[in-house]
């Protein structure tokens, strides 16, 4: 009997012994799997670095070629789709034994002998192809990692014929006013129009005025007015003994960095003296150009006449009846 108590006595001892050595070894368990885990999350490939690049401006009629580039960190590319908008216009999946697949959205023609698993070729862009792509590229199992990028495209439309230039002088004195003018034909988007001198840019001030009008699908026009003494101007006439008594009036028309053109137009400086013009050649009386009492002026000068005739008039009667009373 005693023998038995001493039994129940270490059993009851051991239970809890036992459960506290099964914790222990479920928390290490635990601590092992979760050092696994976070390992392997640390040595998993994934995407990263995607870019879309995208023209900013192509010309119609013209291909585009539109690229996408990622790093898959060595994991396995699953798909790289593109869309215009919304629509998805191709896809590539290197898993399929034909990996490019295209889409039929309205404009688009892609063309597949220069499109792959990073770019796509677009042939014979139109003005509705301007707006937003988007290239979306995922990676393949386990994660499915998937990211996009987007960009904007412009098709522009260039004007059919060269810009053109009228100017109101071709002399421009040092009090003269001048005006330019410069016409584009239609383009899209509307073509911008910068002035220049000599080379250097002209900017608007009160006294060189710029404006320009333009309407998508109709005439750019640009004028150019200069007044005198303007800053662009000034050092110019200054310099005239030097130089060349002249400038090169530059017209130039662009459309974003894809189109520019030119025309240029040289023009004469002048600092000879206004000619004054009598104002009697152009029918006016009683001319207010002179002050003081001077002869050219009309009203003074009829008055002065008046008085000459009366001098000489009493000195010829006084000589004459001299001569009568000595006849006497």
């Amino acid at each position: 009997m005693p023998g038995q108590g001493r039994g129940k006595q270490g059993g009851s001892g051991g239970g809890p012994v036992a459960g506290a050595r099964a914790m222990h070894a479920t928390f290490n368990m635990l601590v092992l799997s979760w050092i696994i885990i976070s390992d392997l999350l640390l040595s998993v490939h994934c995407l990263k670095d995607l870019k879309i690049f995208v023209p900013e401006a192509v010309i119609m009629g013209n291909a585009a070629t539109l690229s996408c580039q990622y790093d898959l960190e060595q994991a396995a590319l699953y798909s790289v789709r593109w869309y215009f908008g919304q629509e998805e216009f191709y896809r590539y999946v290197p898993r399929e034994a034909k990996p490019t697949f295209v889409f039929a959205v309205a404009g688009i023609n892609v063309d597949l002998s220069n499109s792959d698993a990073t770019s796509v070729t677009l042939k014979g862009v139109t003005r509705e192809l301007s707006g937003i792509y988007q290239c979306e590229v995922s990676e393949d199992a386990p994660l499915f990692h998937t990211d996009i990028r987007s960009a904007h495209m412009q098709v522009i439309e260039l004007p059919k014929d060269d810009p053109v230039m009228q100017v109101d002088k071709k002399v421009i004195g040092v009090n003269d006013n001048f005006k330019a003018v410069c016409t584009v034909g239609p383009s899209y988007p509307p073509a911008n129009i910068t002035w220049y001198i000599n080379g250097r840019k002209v900017y608007k001030t009160p006294l060189q005025r710029i404006t320009q009008d333009a309407f998508e699908g109709s005439t750019t026009y640009s004028s150019l007015e200069i007044y005198p003494h303007s800053q662009v101007l000034q050092g110019f006439f200054q310099a005239m003994p030097k130089y060349h008594p002249s400038i090169l009036l530059l017209c130039e028309v662009s459309i974003l960095h894809v189109f520019t053109k030119n025309v240029q137009q040289r023009i004469g400086l002048s600092n000879a003296p206004s000619t004054t013009i009598s104002p009697n050649l152009l029918g006016l009386e009683g001319s207010k150009r002179y002050v003081n009492g001077d002869p050219d002026n009309s009203a003074l000068t009829g008055a002065s006449q008046c008085t000459c005739c009366t001098g000489a008039l009493g000195l010829l009667t006084l000589t004459l009846a001299t001569l009568a009373l000595a006849h006497l």
